[in-house]
């Protein structure tokens, strides 16, 4: 049988403990005051043996192994006062990756050596008290175990220091508990409204490091939380994010035989025919206004494409023709305005390629990925350079979607649950048809894009690097030289 080991009291200062301070910046106290290594602090407040590993300690997501009654007794400090330190005891799921990254406001480390359970996600761009940028410590990647990584962890308190720290006033930890509280009330709110708020919103509970792509997953998971509970007027929840309106749909799918898997829906069977309604839909409701530029976009040649501008273009008759294009498998744009009078097949959106749907699912994350090539346009439109990559278009959705998790793995029936771009708040944003002229990139960005039929017509013919370079000063013949030499 195991035997915990004797000790009855740990050497604690309540004055070192904050409002929702994060079990790891309360175990490192702990180890200093003690002078205690992982493995015997993790012997003492365990519920039962469990593996030693260092990262243990770090994790503030799982506190399943902490026995706090016994925590309680060590410290003399009350047990919900500790279990404010994890993730699992607030009732939230964090996401957390094999490598995370302990995020800390400067000033509140500097002051207090302190660091709060909520600086770890990965929308928290400022601290709430002190208004100060929560970030890396520092840029080192230190490991914490087998499995899990921490990036930037700060070097261990010396045990002076840490007696000497700042108390923190009453009202700042009142100001502190009530931003905190303020969180937690929010997002309870979401799970009542969502059941499935921890996986299909899961960015807005992550501490993993932010991609492009998960940067505007955030942005719709955080206008769409916000539609379900709205914000508090002048409220710090998510005051760093430009949200973006979302709408929900709940996707039944009962999955494809084997049989049918290679089946090809064409533009005149049933599927056909609800495709071409969903695409008379789309055009009325969103771009009939804009005809006038779908008529300009016919007349430019390929090479006129290739060299558009992304700030001058209309990004709601550009997400039509690509959403098009990727279904109805065109790789020109002039397919669009030519009549085709043969039967010809479709490539419907898939939730999922390695597990095919059926057909009403299809057609709906066809619909919904409009509205995402869209708002990806709307996005990037401000950039001089905007590609669109037609694989990536076709192969996976554009849109946030979950899969229901109650559900059994083997069940025949499928449940998604999505996130899609509101239409009128995108078109609201797109405004009346366009009336500014489509302008075209740089002379020099034309000629590395444009076609070799195009280059060889140009009289005279484009200079090189090298002769462009030789213009630019009357040192640059003696640079080029030397750098030859």
């Amino acid at each position: 049988m195991w035997k915990r080991p004797g000790a009855k009291r740990l050497t604690w200062d309540p004055a070192l403990q904050f409002p929702f301070e994060s079990g790891w910046s309360l175990f490192r106290k702990i180890k200093v005051l003690n002078n205690l290594k992982d493995h015997e602090l993790v012997e003492l407040i365990a519920r039962e043996p469990v593996p030693i590993r260092k990262s243990r300690l770090r994790d503030c997501a799982d506190s399943s192994w902490i026995d706090f009654d016994r925590f309680s007794e060590l410290l003399e400090v009350p047990a919900a006062e500790l279990r404010n330190g994890f993730w699992d005891q607030l009732g939230i799921r964090v996401i957390r990756p094999k490598e995370y990254e302990l995020r800390v406001c400067k000033m509140c480390w500097e002051m207090h050596r302190y660091h709060c359970v909520l600086f770890d996600l990965i929308w928290v761009r400022q601290c709430p008290w002190h208004g100060w940028p929560v970030d890396l410590p520092q840029t080192i990647v230190v490991p914490t175990g087998n499995s899990v990584l921490a990036r930037g962890e700060p070097p261990v308190v010396p045990f002076d220091e840490l007696r000497a720290l700042t108390p923190m006033g009453s009202g700042n930890e009142h100001r502190m508990i009530g931003h905190i509280l303020e969180y937690l009330e929010w997002w309870r709110g979401v799970q009542a409204r969502l059941p499935q708020a921890d996986r299909l919103l899961r960015h807005l509970v992550s501490t993993s490091h932010m991609t492009d792509q998960n940067e505007v997953d955030l942005r719709w998971q955080a206008g769409f939380a916000q539609s379900r509970m709205p914000l508090g007027h002048g409220s710090w929840i998510l005051e760093d994010v430009k949200s973006r309106s979302c709408r929900y749909a709940r996707v039944t799918d009962t999955g494809r035989s084997k049989i049918a898997t290679d089946d090809r829906n064409t533009v005149r069977d049933d599927t056909g025919l609800c495709y071409r309604s969903i695409r008379r839909h789309v055009f009325r409701r969103y771009v009939r206004r804009h005809r006038a530029c779908l008529t300009r976009l016919a007349h430019l040649s390929r090479d006129d494409l290739l060299s558009l501008a992304a700030d001058g273009i209309c990004a709601t008759c550009l997400a039509y023709a690509v959403w098009r294009m990727s279904v109805e498998n065109l790789i020109v744009v002039d397919g669009l305005f030519t009549r085709r009078t043969t039967n010809y097949a479709l490539r419907l959106t898939e939730p999922s390629s390695g597990d095919p749907s059926d057909d009403p699912a299809r057609l709906s994350f066809t619909y919904m990925q409009f509205f995402g090539i869209w708002a990806a346009i709307v996005d990037n439109a401000a950039t001089q350079g905007l590609r669109v990559s037609m694989q990536e278009t076709v192969l996976s959705p554009q849109i946030v979607f979950t899969r229901d998790e109650t559900q059994p793995a083997d069940s025949p029936l499928r449940v998604f649950h999505c996130i899609y771009p509101e239409g009128d708040a995108l078109a609201l944003n797109a405004g009346r048809p366009c009336r500014a002229p489509w302008t075209l990139l740089p002379y020099e960005r034309q000629c590395a894009i444009r076609s070799q039929k195009w280059l060889d017509s140009l009289t005279p013919p484009p200079k090189s690097l090298v002769e462009l370079y030789l213009e630019s000063g009357p040192d640059a013949a003696e640079k080029l030289r030397q750098l030859w030499v």
